[in-house]
């Protein structure tokens, strides 16, 4: 059970799909508490692929929203975030114990990350978490700002935008956070950068679990548990790649044909969604293992 805000417009929608997702929770278990940065600039889109992501999850879940402060919003109404999200100072200044965070991340590599209007604040958000929060799930952007934070390694750029659904080797079948009998997982990838192998190596606190010969380390694990780091999007349904690529089509872009994403490898035909029990897998492990234990 995935316990939302009060009201919360996607009830309706996830419900009519089966999910356990309810703004009202009468149960005999105590509920996990988890806090999620929507740092994605579609905020709607980007927390039903993470209360899908969370189905498979066996234990409820309590999760605030949680958002920038002093932040005016472009792409979501800011009624919406005035509503349902609550300030990250409000948030540190209660002080209380969270289970688990997650953090996603917006597409900001034209950017250096001093350059954002937030960075600062959001430093010293890692800092409160890092004592507040036993671990927490970094997507994609935030997994590169927390890395560069930790560790000042800072992304290398690609010539082009990799995109698609992209098969991970499994370096570390001893950790908890992959399936042993599994040699790879398929995480989809939708970015123009990537973190050097030789430099992540180099992290004694760090260990790379998955990695593509492609696009990179794909999953980190850092100080036992309490920073894990997906280096993609493996919360992504199966539809939103396709439209980040014709989005970019109609755009003039010429972005990449998405990379073993279609049937047959066609855009007429439907998305394989290969990703799917990787992905559900991966956010179980992560509750059952590092926030559970």
């Amino acid at each position: 059970m995935i316990i939302v805000p009060k009201d919360l417009p996607l009830i309706a929608k996830l419900q009519s799909e089966g999910l356990g997702l309810t703004d009202t929770y009468s149960g005999d278990k105590v509920p996990l508490k988890m806090l999620f940065l929507n740092l994605m600039p579609d905020k709607e889109d980007s927390e039903a692929d993470i209360y899908r992501s969370l189905v498979n999850v066996n234990v409820p879940l309590q999760i605030t929203l949680v958002k920038m402060s002093n932040m005016r919003y472009k792409t979501t109404p800011q009624e919406y975030m005035d509503t349902f999200y609550e300030d990250v100072a409000e948030i540190m200044e209660r002080g209380e114990m969270y289970d688990a965070m997650i953090i996603n991340g917006a597409p900001f590599e034209r950017f250096e990350y001093e350059e954002i209007v937030y960075w600062k604040q959001l430093c010293v958000f890692f800092r409160w978490a890092d004592k507040h929060v036993k671990s927490t799930l970094h997507i994609c952007w935030s997994a590169f700002a927390r890395i560069y934070y930790n560790w000042g390694i800072h992304f290398k750029r690609n010539s082009f935008q990799w995109s698609g659904a992209y098969p991970h080797t499994i370096i570390d079948k001893t950790s908890p956070l992959v399936d042993g009998t599994l040699t790879e997982i398929v995480l989809p990838v939708s970015r123009p950068w990537y973190l050097s192998h030789d430099e992540m190596q180099q992290v004694s606190e760090a260990k790379i679990i998955a990695e593509s010969p492609v696009t990179g380390p794909g999953l980190i694990v850092a100080y036992g548990g309490k920073q894990v780091y997906a280096v993609s999007h493996p919360e992504y349904g199966p539809e939103r790649i396709k439209a980040e690529y014709f989005r970019d089509m109609q755009a003039g872009k010429n972005p990449m044909f998405p990379f073993n994403y279609f049937e047959d490898d066609d855009a007429t035909k439907p998305v394989k969604y290969s990703w799917k029990s990787h992905r559900d897998r991966l956010f179980a492990n992560w509750i059952s293992e590092y926030v559970l234990k």
